[in-house]
Order: structure tokens, then sequence, then C-alpha cells
């Protein structure tokens, strides 16, 4: 019984390893140093998983990659410049190093993506992949752009003017008229009425919603 219970787990251990749990959809990493502001929305189908990756066009390793639930809704924040970006799919999640196992497909955009900004808008894409004769396809790859509206919200706070006036310094050279006092018992040389005093806040606030189109 020892010997076949033995037997059983050197076949286990001798087998591939099993799927891992997969990971939540959203950013995986970001190794590209830049900041992520810009919008990249991806529509899929659904029964398998997907990952997103970007490079550069240079033909480097990839800067960026995203993990997607096929079928439902995946939005990423990626940074600005020009892109290649493509996907790997499959059901079965193995890891970083291995993806889906050897059932690993990939699909790609044709053309190279350019994300950016200006003052009042930004620009991003949106990609929608459907599978076509057993083979996964991009069938859309089109812009998709944020316009921003910035509220400015202002706050004054005014003081009482009769508050107790401020206690200012004479100009130079009539510090000795100050301080005689008993030429000038009463002087109130060094006391002036002070003027209301504000504080003012502001609020900047940025709100981003889908351009309409032109």
């Amino acid at each position: 019984m020892r010997r076949l219970f033995a037997l059983l787990l050197m076949i286990i251990l001798a087998l591939p390893a099993f799927a891992q749990d997969r990971p939540r959809a959203g950013l995986m990493w970001n190794r590209s140093g830049l900041p992520a502001t810009l919008p990249l929305v991806v529509r899929t189908m659904p029964e398998q998983d997907y990952v997103v990756f970007l490079a550069p066009v240079d033909g480097g390793e990839p800067v960026m990659a995203g993990y997607i639930h096929g079928g439902t809704f995946f939005r990423l924040l990626v940074p600005p410049g020009t892109w290649n970006v493509r996907f790997a799919h499959g059901r079965d999640w193995q890891g970083e190093e291995a993806l889906f196992g050897p059932q690993t497909e990939w699909t790609r955009v044709e053309k190279p993506m350019t994300f950016g900004a200006s003052v009042a808008r930004k620009h991003g894409y949106i990609i929608r992949l459907i599978e076509r004769e057993g083979k996964m396809q991009v069938v859309s790859a089109g812009p998709l752009d944020l316009c921003q509206a910035l509220t400015l919200t202002t706050e004054i706070d005014t003081r009482d003017e009769d508050r107790e006036a401020l206690n200012l310094l004479p100009a130079p050279g009539l510090q000795d008229l100050r301080d005689d006092f008993d030429t000038f018992p009463h002087s109130d040389f060094n006391r002036l009425p002070a003027p209301g005093l504000r504080r003012i806040e502001t609020e900047l606030d940025a709100r981003s919603r889908v351009c309409p189109l032109d």
C-alpha cells in the first residue's frame, strides 16, 4: 500500500502544473516609468481570459500588462506614447511565465496605437475582439477621447473689520517720536485701523466624459 501511494505521488509531481487561480481583472504591472492616465477599453468574448500587453514600436520588451476576464467590461489606464498592442488568450491560467500554457494563442492590433493628452482632451482607444472561424480577431480598434471639464470653486471668508487694530512699526527715522511718550502722551502713531481680512479657498475639480463626435 505504501509503495502504491509513493508511486501515485511521483506521478502527480511529474505532471504539469495545474491551472492557477486567475488574477484579478485590471493592471498586472507597469514598467514604463510613466504615469498611466489614458484610457484603453477592451471588449471581449466569454469562455476564456486575456492578457493585454503594450510594447514599444521598436520591438522592445512590454512595458505594461493587464488581465481581462472574458466577456466583462475592461478599462485600463495606460501611459502616453505609441505602443504595439497584443493579446494572449486561453482558458487555463498557468502564471505570468507560461500564461495559458501550451494552448496560449496570440492576437494583435495591426497598427501601433498612439495615446496622448492635451489640456482639455485625453486620447485613447476602444478595441473589440471576437472569434471568427475558430480564430480570435480584432474586429475594431477606434479612438476613445475623453473631454476634461474644469470646475473652479471659490469660498471667501470675510473677517470682522472692527477687530483690534494692527500694531505696526513706524517708518525708519521716526522711532524717536514714538518712544518720546512725554511729548506725545496720546500718540496713536503706531496704531492703524485694520482692513477687513479675507481668506480665500479654491478647489479645482477635473471631470472627464466621452467627447462628442466631431
